[in-house]
């Protein structure tokens, strides 16, 4: 038997739209992330459509929209309904980043596609996982295992491994090899090796996103940031960064809080998101999912390493109004297509002292990936360099969607709406109240109530075979005792408490004011629509709001709201500059690690036409890659399953006796030489040793096993051998001999027979089995 595996791009392939694919195996269907960009169009989800209710099981890699955006509405919408698995940070930071982004979408618009109980829904319904975790699916045919290990690009990021007897399908996108102040890099690729469980997949899923990006070195970049921070507040200035609101920004927040403390500056630095407060009260309670150094940071000085002692949280307007003069604000949404960011924006643009930093490319058709293709435009940035931030003299027009208070007759009309729905809650919860404690049956008895709903009319027609017995006269041995036809009769009680009759509530209730209990009961939340109000309780709370925290506690009352759309035009002629903090491997290093991690067939998705090419042409470049690449379309679905048969037999204990073990790595191997017979009882084909006469005695040993000069070239230097790489990938051992490895996978070792020539010989066979 062998897998069979299918894969089809739902979206992001030949383009950088939101990433979602279904990969199939035998007739499980896995969904390979769910993501969607704002502003949520929903014919982008026409293909997951059409498969969300055929998913078996979901896997979310990253804790951003390009990611999981779509999860929300596609599990509340379109019938998603199966498990779901993420490392903690996923769940939580996901979580954080949904929900400010249906609230900035709420502000702004009549924003229904999914409500904040239904963000929470979905994302309790994840099963959590920690790293090198293999856990078998629940719920589907045994065998298929999923591991996740650490992508490095966002905190609980996730590279997935699935395996399937045989078949090891690696799905990788948006990693980063490089340590980060709060991360390390990614396991794929750790100090200049492959990890072993990663290497020599059946497929690898990867994406092209940055493969024509060239990035300067991570001082540089960080220089220029601080520079383009400090000479805009000096000069009276502010500074405005769009940022994701849970992944990335960590990052961003940590190092500038460093800057803060390190230049002592006394600027503002605010974050300012819906959920900031509890951003950052997540990141510290998961200091163990960060970085090595952020661990020994925590442990030796027993200081929270996130307790940003610099950064202000906000998470209204009246937060902002605390803080004068030049400041700094970290603002959500990353797209700029709602949130603070767009609103700030709109504020500060037409200024020439204020600077905004662009620290990623932004979604595609959005206003943050509209400013960066006009800031490239102005700036012509060289790659691998870093540009000083440039004045823009740009006119935007811009859709300025916005909550404003009811006035006039607007606020009369609503009023009188509620009023009108008051009294008429009111009314409805007098008549239960009153219905609850009429006289009714005894609730203890069962069968009378059974009876009770059956038709009188129809009751009286019909005849019972019910009898009592006469206890006054009695029949003898074989005479029936004289019996009595009786009428069902059902004793209709009163229903009383222990203290006597239950009281009627609404005959001992006061008149009271409706305008007064509106102005009292209607509280509208700043991040949410109108409340409805509640007569006998001062607030309605949803699930979602009875977590307490400081956005909570701090929720003010307001009046009824509507939404206005106008359009603005916005002459902007602020600074901006684009500083690339995306935690992404480039092109260069992308190049490097693919061929390392030499999969048997490649899938490349994510990336525009000319990346998407690109990536594919250096592949196929590679003398030692693969020639199996693939880059499918959206909606397209090819099959990359592999040749592997695999048949099961029993061996006899004479056969497994005669064996010779060699061992490699966790495994035992052995070359069998057997004869296969059928037995009448067992459907197993049987193995058993061969007969005398037709034993062929000696036979060539068999090398198992793949050797990686990397490793080799450890090993070698360990026993006192100087190895180094010269030339294309040749191992040259103290200069006398030289170890290659072929297209085929051999190792080739050629050099003048000396005993240090056996010696490294002899280290070459310890890194296989010989069977």
């Amino acid at each position: 038997m062998t897998s069979y595996i299918k894969f089809t791009a739902i979206s992001g392939s030949h383009s950088e739209a939101a990433l979602c694919y279904l990969l199939e195996v035998d007739d499980v269907k896995i969904l390979l992330d769910c993501g969607w960009y704002d502003p949520f169009n929903l014919d982008e989800l026409k293909h997951l459509k059409r498969v969300a209710k055929q998913i078996d099981v979901v896997l979310l890699s990253h804790p951003d929209l390009a990611h999981l955006g779509a999860f929300p509405y596609a599990y509340s919408k379109l019938g998603l309904s199966c498990p779901v698995y993420a490392t903690l940070p996923t769940q939580n930071m996901g979580r954080m980043c949904m929900l400010d982004v249906a609230l900035s979408k709420k502000n702004a618009t009549e924003f229904d596609l999914f409500t904040v109980e239904e963000i929470d829904t979905a994302f309790d319904k994840i099963t959590i996982l920690r790293y090198s975790q293999p856990t078998g699916l629940s719920g589907m045919p045994k065998g298929i295992l999923i591991t996740a290990y650490a992508a490095g690009h966002t905190i609980g990021g996730t590279i997935w491994k699935i395996k399937k007897d045989t078949d090891e399908i690696v799905y990788a996108v948006d990693y980063n090899h490089k340590k980060e102040r709060h991360l390390d890099g990614t396991v794929l690729h750790a100090n200049g090796v492959v990890l072993e469980s990663l290497f020599r997949p059946s497929v690898l899923i990867t994406d092209a996103y940055n493969s024509l990006a060239v990035h300067a070195a991570r001082k540089y970049r960080e220089n220029a940031l601080f520079e383009s921070i400090i000479s805009t507040l000096r000069n009276g200035g502010n500074v405005l960064v769009p940022v994701d609101s849970s992944s990335r920004v960590l990052e961003i927040a940590y190092v500038l809080d460093h800057l803060w403390n390190s230049q002592r500056l006394s600027f503002p630095l605010l974050f300012y998101t819906h959920k900031s407060y509890r951003t950052t009260q997540f990141a510290k309670s998961m200091l163990e999912w960060m970085s090595d150094s952020i661990t020994k940071q925590f442990e030796s000085a027993r200081e929270n390493p996130f307790d940003l002692k610099n950064v202000r949280l906000c998470h209204k307007q009246s937060d902002l109004a605390k803080h004068h003069g030049p400041k700094i604000i970290l603002a959500s949404c990353i797209s700029m297509e709602t949130g603070y960011s767009r609103d700030l924006l709109v504020e500060w643009g037409a200024d020439p002292k204020n600077t905004v930093i662009l620290t990623s490319r932004g979604p595609p058709n959005t206003l943050a990936r509209k400013l960066y293709e006009e800031w490239e435009s102005v700036a012509h940035s060289r790659p691998g360099t870093v540009v000083p931030p440039v004045h823009f003299d740009l006119q935007l027009q811009l859709n300025i969607t916005k909550k404003v208070p009811l006035e006039g007759a607007e606020l009369l009309e609503h009023t009188a709406s509620e009023r009108t729905r008051l009294e008429r809650e009111a009314a409805q919860a007098a008549l239960i109240a009153r219905s609850k404690t009429i006289i009714e049956e005894d609730e203890s008895d069962e069968s009378e109530s059974d009876v009770d709903d059956v038709d009188m009319e129809q009751l009286l027609h019909d005849q019972f075979d019910l009898y009592l017995k006469d206890a006054t006269k009695s029949g003898g041995f074989f005479k029936q005792t004289q019996s009595y036809r009786m009428f069902p009769y059902i004793e209709r009680k009163k229903r009383f408490d222990d203290y006597g009759e239950v009281i009627q509530p609404e005959k001992f209730m006061k008149d009271f004011d409706l305008d007064q209990l509106m102005n009292q009961s209607m509280a509208v939340d700043e991040n949410a629509e109108v409340r409805r109000p509640d007569p006998f309780a001062g607030h309605l709370k949803t699930a979602h709001h009875m977590d307490i925290d400081k956005e909570e506690q701090t929720t003010e009352p307001s009046i009824p709201t509507k939404y206005v759309a106008e359009t603005e035009n916005l002459h902007m002629t602020c600074k901006v500059v684009y500083i690339d903090l995306e935690g992404l491997s480039d092109g260069r290093s992308i190049k490097t690690i693919l061929p390392q991690v030499n999969p048997r067939k490649l899938i490349i998705i994510h990336g525009t036409e000319e990346a998407t090419k690109d990536l594919m042409n250096s592949c196929l470049q590679v003398d030692e890659m693969t020639k199996e690449i693939f880059a499918p379309r959206v909606g397209e679905m090819i099959n990359v399953s592999s040749a592997t048969n695999i048949y099961q037999v029993k061996l006899t204990d004479s056969l497994v006796s005669s064996l010779n073990f060699s061992k490699l790595d966790d495994y035992e191997l052995a070359h069998i030489t057997g004869k296969i017979h059928y037995s009448e009882d067992s459907s197993t084909p049987t193995l058993d040793v061969l007969p005398i006469e037709e034993q062929q005695g000696w036979h060539p040993p068999l090398f198992v096993g793949d050797v990686r000069l990397t490793e080799l070239k450890r090993v070698l230097q360990n026993e006192g051998i100087v190895a180094e790489f010269k030339g294309d990938g040749v191992l040259v051992c103290d200069d006398h001999v030289a170890i290659r490895k072929t297209s085929a996978g051999q190792i080739v070792v050629d050099g003048c027979l000396s005993a240090n020539y056996y010696k490294i010989r002899s280290l070459v066979y310890k890194q296989v089995a010989i069977v």
